[in-house]
């Protein structure tokens, strides 16, 4: 007998395969964008009074990206963004919606609207700031996807752009939890495909695929918040300019590490396809040192989990994008027929969780 979830999920495909022209949405390109200045941790644990190797030893931290003078969410999203664009071959122009996601863009105009304009988008295109801070992505690529199902849009771009290294600083914040987040920016270019089984997959993406003929269907959503782990951390800003952080990191990391990897179980149940058939992880990352424990607790190789937070940091947002955009530069080399699907898995502060799956469109 089916449970109550996999009841409403059984429905829920059998209703897709009854709307055969119900339009998929499929990443066919993506970008990235770090911060320009690669900083030794070294460097970082002086600056914040911490021992010389902390973020090394314990975390597993050997640089991290931040942004140079000029660099802004703004300016790093646009980036990932244009590179996608040029990837699919795709003018400004084309975009329906932009949807945004950053934790540390607090001004106005919104990121959005400041990326519709940096990057030349026509005036009829919307632009839309979703939150979620870690799981901002995850949140972002369902509304995408959404928009596109629905027949709103049939080409979004989906940006996340975060930049701690001007937020998270000495003197704000203590550093082992500061000194853990680097900068940087990613963009995803999903696009409307013909869905109807019966119709050949070469003829369905072949005017929304990039050149290479990158197109890697966005699947199904799981979200949950586990409110028991609520206060194991939050930045709360105060009037003098200062932050009040509170991190309990033991705590968080153990609610992390079985958080993800019930997350994981939940996406196997939804896709019917076991962890060791999946060709990447792109999750949160708290640090490298977690992301090889919850490796092997998941019980998959840890090259699954493109490395981003060893060479980056914590990238809050653009971490689970910084992974996505390896994963899928990763198989772009690869004949479609050898894609294997992906997972996506994220938390963000609350514990808000959420996961998705993608699979090559010819699946």
């Amino acid at each position: 007998m089916l449970t109550t979830d996999e009841s409403v999920n059984h429905r829920l495909r059998e209703a897709a395969s009854q709307s055969p022209l119900q339009p998929a949405a499929v990443i066919v390109a993506s970008g990235l964008a770090l911060g320009s200045r690669a900083i030794p941790s070294e460097e970082v644990d002086r600056a914040f009074s911490m021992p010389v190797g902390k973020l090394r030893e314990r975390a597993g931290i050997e640089s991290l990206a931040y942004a140079a003078a000029g660099e802004t969410e703004v300016t790093l999203g646009a980036r990932a963004a244009n590179e996608a664009l040029q990837s699919a071959a795709c003018s400004a122009d084309e975009i329906d919606s932009i949807v945004a996601t950053s934790e540390t863009h607090h001004l106005y105009p919104s990121l959005a609207a400041q990326l519709h304009s940096q990057i030349g988008a026509r005036e009829t295109c919307g632009a839309f700031d979703v939150g979620g801070a870690c799981l901002g992505l995850i949140n972002a690529l369902s509304v995408a996807q959404a928009q596109i199902v629905s027949g709103q849009a049939r080409t979004v771009a989906v940006v996340t752009a975060d930049l701690h290294s001007r937020t998270l600083v000495p003197g704000r914040v203590a550093g082992e939890f500061g000194g853990l987040f680097g900068d940087g920016a990613s963009a995803f270019l999903v696009r409307a495909a013909n869905a109807d089984k019966n119709a050949d997959a070469a003829n369905a993406i072949s005017s929304v695929a990039e050149p290479s003929g990158l197109a890697y269907r966005v699947r199904d959503f799981l979200f949950g918040c586990a409110d028991q782990y609520a206060d194991a951390v939050k930045v709360e800003g105060k009037l003098d300019g200062s932050l009040a952080v509170v991190f309990e990191g033991e705590a968080l990391s153990r609610a992390a590490i079985s958080r993800l990897e019930k997350v994981i179980a939940a996406l196997e149940k939804l896709s019917a396809i076991p962890r060791t058939s999946i060709g990447a992880f792109a999750t949160h990352q708290p640090n490298p040192r977690l992301l090889t424990l919850l490796a092997k607790i998941v019980g998959v190789p840890v090259d699954t989990f493109p490395p981003i937070a060893t060479t980056s940091g914590n990238l809050g947002s653009s971490t689970c994008g910084a992974a996505l955009h390896s994963a899928l530069k990763m198989f772009r080399a690869c004949p479609p027929s050898a894609r294997k699907p992906i997972f996506l898995a994220s938390l963000g502060p609350g514990l808000v969780f959420g996961g998705a799956w993608l699979s090559s469109f010819e699946d």
